[in-house]
């Protein structure tokens, strides 16, 4: 047989070697045992369940003055129970000192402390000790419906603008339309948002305490933190008529063993057998995954001015002519961890090869 044939022979058998493997690759049991055998070992490994404490603290100083008036109130936190799973699941509450009313006011109860005539400080403090449990929604455009099938409560309580949350701008429309197109499945609207933000918004070097950014200002800047960019997701998913809205808490460090506070985005999305809440936390990467070291105080209720009065948990009056000039009462408030165990089992999340990609 000729060199050339013999090469030629040779070259058509390797490809057809190449071209069984690479089908096999793409074969969703392969994926899992390449992934569990050669990749796993070397990805970072997450607790399938934590347990933590954690403490809130809010002080109130009248700074050598006299505060006339004044009134914290707190979202009291809940457990929360998706697809049968407990994500968060609260085993204790303490308040110090014990609040003065409990307002209830729909998804969450307000605790609230007041009081009148303080020239000292005041300090409340929450701690709050919860088991979290990773947990993966393994939903995608073929499980998840088209936007026609969302709730209709969820359309009403989600409508449109809702504080910072500015929905109803040519500004959002145009870039929802640039993102999202005419598309209608409510998986594939969230993840091209998800996709379009990872690619186009940056997480700034400096954070600015305060009120977050809206919408509108988070894309002009191309640059926002947590919140406003869960803001600006939410704003481009309303647009596209899919329900979308804040979840506020905190956030554990485990480089750092430190926990601050955080935000992210929680919507709907529906399925043949109801459909189910889901986690987009897009500053950490994380699409349809809630992290075991996330903690939620507050979800948005959607109800006039809730959002708003989230990030103004204190209320204060006080009588200027016992200042100096500038001096006013000050206010400090920040998280700490009081306790923090991982469970034995680890889980790895990585982006699977192929078509079975995960964010």
């Amino acid at each position: 047989m000729p060199i050339q044939r013999r090469r030629a022979g040779r070259a058509l058998l390797i490809l057809a070697v190449l071209l069984i493997v690479l089908l096999l690759l793409l074969l969703p049991p392969t994926q899992d045992l390449f992934r569990k055998y050669l990749l796993d070992p070397f990805s970072p490994q997450y607790p399938q369940e934590v347990e933590m404490e954690l403490k809130r603290t809010l002080t109130l100083e009248a700074n050598g003055g006299l505060v006339t008036q004044y009134r914290f109130d707190l979202p009291r936190p809940v457990s929360l129970l998706e697809d049968g799973v407990h994500l968060q699941h609260l085993t204790m509450l303490s308040v110090s000192p014990p609040y003065d009313e409990l307002w209830e006011n729909g998804t969450y109860d307000t605790m609230v402390w007041q009081g009148e005539d303080l020239d000292g400080q005041v300090t409340v403090t929450v701690t709050q000790r919860v088991k979290q449990t990773l947990y993966r929604w393994d939903l995608d455009e073929g499980t998840v419906l088209d936007r026609e099938d969302l709730p209709q409560d969820l359309l009403d309580r989600y409508p449109g603008d809702e504080w910072k949350i500015i929905v109803d701008d040519p500004v959002i429309s145009g870039l929802r339309e640039q993102i999202v197109g005419q598309e209608t499945n409510v998986y594939l609207i969230a993840r091209s948002i998800y996709q379009w933000m990872l690619q186009n918004v940056e997480y700034p070097n400096l954070i600015v305490s305060g009120a977050p950014k809206s919408s509108l200002e988070t894309y002009e800047d191309r640059e926002g933190d947590c919140d406003d960019q869960a803001i600006l997701f939410c704003a481009l998913a309303r647009s596209a008529g899919v329900p979308a809205w804040l979840q506020m808490g905190a956030i554990y460090d485990r480089n750092t063993g430190e926990v601050g506070g955080h935000g992210w985005v929680q919507m709907y999305m529906p399925t043949e057998d109801g459909g189910t809440n889901v986690t987009i936390d897009i500053v950490n990467k994380r699409f349809l995954v809630w992290m075991p070291n996330l903690f939620c105080e507050y979800t948005d209720d959607g109800q006039p001015d809730g959002l708003r009065d989230f990030y103004y948990p204190m209320l204060v009056y006080y009588d200027p002519a016992t200042y100096g000039p500038g001096a006013s009462p000050q206010f400090s408030e920040g998280w700490e961890v009081v306790f923090y165990e991982e469970g034995h089992d680890k889980v790895t999340l990585t982006v699977v090869m192929a078509a079975r990609v995960e964010f």
